[in-house]
């Protein structure tokens, strides 16, 4: 469906509702198109297209709001759920908040983002299923130790227009790619903690425009190092020493970060950062941004899920919580205004450091390269923070061997306010992205 009938149908939508009676209406339709390809042992696994349509209906009468949603389209139908929604809203509870955006602060961003790449749509899919089975191939030929846990290639387009009765009316689109590997390895250690197990690890590239994604050899050789690199594994000594996050930790530490400055857990108060903000709460070398307006990132959008204007926003400066990101509506509930975050973060991100990833190894004489963490243990109501991880031991300021079976305890606010380094990296893998860091002591609980 192309963006002038989507626009058509939300526009239509919104100004059905206003004449059935509703005091505010907005219409968001989404329509995907996807596909999806996983080989395992130079063989297809499974193989998905598929194109799915959704329009969304939140209306208010006297401050009462109500939702509802279909994937029918037809204008019978979206009549017929719009009437259902008034009497619904009728029965709320009158919710002072909520409301449309202020007028002032709605529009489309003019500058050009890239998010539509006409290369992805013109892949054939012989081709993809033949990229995926490359992938395999390659992290297969690079160790004749690796098991292939499957190789994949995704691609699609994601498409949205969006209505409200203040006389917003805009859409576009954005393409996406991916291709990742899961690879294993069998520990054949004749003794040790690991006899028997099997180790195993991933790398994926994913961009909005098919040039963007990394070369199939690179995928295949990170994936296949992150795997091999694991054989042999210990578990550490209880201790507390200083650990550098690789890129996909300090992500994953990242988003947490992202969750507890969203609106919505600000409000609710359930984020240890809800009475922090204008204080410092981390280290003065972190500066954390969420940007909506970066050319060809996969967060990058015009506008945001309520029609509000893109916009940069600075989250952390030096070490200061300077905004929490907001819809309009956790806005009101917090007599601010909106930072155009309805629909949470874009592109979130840490700055860049001046230091390298060699420089931070190489000044520990004793500590852990984190390179997974697990568990449910990353707690933003509380703070404290508790995962099991894995990763490489450092001694002397190298690499030596690795270790698992171990628990990083702390706290959100000691760990932030503890990173002394941050590596001149930033690898986008996804909408978030993190510099390795080092912070300079974390208990680790092993034996």
């Amino acid at each position: 469906m192309n963006i002038d009938k989507m626009k058509e149908i939300a526009d239509k939508a919104v100004k059905i509702a206003i004449a059935e009676g509703a005091e505010t209406a907005e219409a968001s339709l989404i329509s995907n198109s996807q596909f999806s390809v996983t080989v395992r042992n130079e063989k297809t696994e499974s193989l998905t297209e598929s194109v799915s349509n959704r329009i969304g209906i939140t209306l208010s009468s006297d401050k009462r709001k109500s939702s509802a949603t279909s994937s029918d389209l037809s204008e019978s139908s979206i009549r017929q759920l719009i009437r259902e929604a008034i009497e619904l809203s009728r029965v709320m509870d009158r919710d002072e908040y909520f409301g449309l955006p202020d007028k002032n602060d709605l529009g489309m961003v003019k500058a050009e983002l890239d998010l539509f790449d006409i290369e992805s749509i013109s892949v054939p899919t012989e081709k993809k299923v033949a990229a995926a089975f490359e992938l395999e191939r390659i992290a297969k030929g690079i160790d004749e130790r690796i098991i292939s846990d499957g190789a994949s290639y995704s691609s699609g387009i994601y498409s949205s227009s969006y209505a409200n009765s203040l006389g917003f009316c805009e859409g576009y689109q954005q393409t996406f790619n991916s291709i990742d590997i899961s690879c294993a390895v069998e520990d054949l250690q004749q003794e040790g903690e690991n006899k028997g197990k099997k180790q195993s690890s991933y790398w994926f590239s994913s961009s909005v425009s098919l040039a963007g994604l990394a070369h199939p050899e690179e995928v295949a050789s990170r994936a296949v190092e992150r795997t091999l690199r694991k054989l042999g594994a210990v578990k550490p000594e209880t201790c507390e020493v200083p650990v550098v996050f690789d890129p996909v930790t300090a992500r994953s530490f990242l988003s947490s970060i992202a969750s507890a400055v969203n609106g919505g857990n600000i409000y609710k108060r359930t984020s240890y950062l809800a009475d922090m903000k204008d204080e410092r709460i981390s280290s003065p070398l972190v500066t954390i941004i969420d940007d909506p307006l970066m050319p060809g990132r996969l967060g990058s959008m015009p506008y945001d899920s309520e029609g509000v204007k893109a916009r940069k926003n600075t989250v952390v400066e030096k070490g200061v919580l300077l905004s929490w990101l907001l819809s309009s509506y956790q806005a009101r509930k917090l007599s601010l205004k909106t930072t155009g975050n309805a629909g949470g973060i874009s592109n979130f991100y840490m700055e860049k450091g001046d230091s390298s990833v060699e420089e931070i190894i190489s000044s520990i004489d004793n500590g852990l390269f984190l390179t997974s963490m697990s568990g449910p243990g990353a707690n933003i109501s509380s703070g404290d923070f508790s995962q099991g991880g894995q990763g490489i031991w450092i001694n002397n300021g190298e690499l030596t061997y690795p270790v698992n079976e171990f628990t990083i305890t702390g706290s959100f606010s000691r760990m932030l306010s503890g990173i002394v380094m941050v590596a001149d990296d930033l690898e986008w893998m996804t909408s978030i992205a993190s510099p390795v860091f080092k912070i300079d002591n974390i208990t680790i609980s092993g034996k």
